[in-house]
């Protein structure tokens, strides 16, 4: 009888060893499952340069059906808007030149209906998504004149631009990234340009308002 209570007691330590274990693996498993999840979530999408052509200015014209607003949701006229043009740097035997260019767009959010006359309210998109520099060149050079950014999000706050439509319609917003050109002797790329906005670091670029479907379309349909 002597023999036995602490051959039960070993095994009964065993197990609450193994209980442990168990809770602690499990533990470790939910943790590193939370912290993936939360870096997909956080993470978006990332839009890359080499995804990305460069657009005329000109093309971009303010119309009944574009609005065009600054990162601060200023509107603007993009006639207006002056571009860096071909800023020209020796640095350590290399020649190049530095322009400032404008993106093809990206949609930042779906469709949706707005009312005549009634003031839009355009709160943080729930959306979240970044521009990647996937064509890395010059760091060290670029670093020293202009600044290098691998990634750099695409600021969803659009609460400042006020937007008042004359009738019915269906939106949608574009973001249209503004970068740095840099053209060398024997090749050019484009590397990601940043500015801030409120309290923050982001891709710089311009917004557009764009009215994808007006009232008597929603009518007929």
């Amino acid at each position: 009888m002597k023999k036995t209570i602490p051959i039960i007691l070993i095994t009964l330590f065993s197990c609450v060893l193994a209980g442990c274990s168990t809770r602690r693996q499990v533990s470790q498993e939910v943790t590193s499952s939370n912290e993936v999840t939360q870096v997909e979530e956080e993470s978006g999408y990332a839009y890359k340069l080499s995804e990305l052509h460069e657009i005329n200015q000109n093309d971009l014209v303010s119309s009944d059906t574009s609005q065009f607003y600054d990162l601060e949701g200023n509107p603007i006229d993009m006639r207006e808007i002056s571009l860096k043009r071909g800023e020209y740097y020796i640095i350590d035997d290399c020649s190049i030149a530095i322009s400032e260019v404008i993106l093809s767009p990206i949609q930042i959010d779906a469709n949706y209906k707005v009312l005549k006359d009634q003031y839009v309210e355009f709160a943080n998109l729930a959306s979240y998504s970044s521009v990647e520099n996937d064509n890395i060149q010059m760091k060290n050079i670029l670093q020293r004149i202009i600044g290098f950014n691998t990634i750099l999000p695409i600021s969803h706050n659009l609460s400042q631009i006020q937007f008042i439509p004359s009738s019915d319609i269906v939106i949608t917003i574009y973001f249209y990234p503004i970068c740095y050109k840099v053209d060398a002797i024997n090749y050019s790329f484009y590397t990601l340009k940043g500015a801030h906005q409120f309290d923050g670091l982001y891709c710089d670029g311009i917004y557009e308002v764009r009215t994808v479907e007006n009232q008597l379309n929603m009518k007929e349909s």
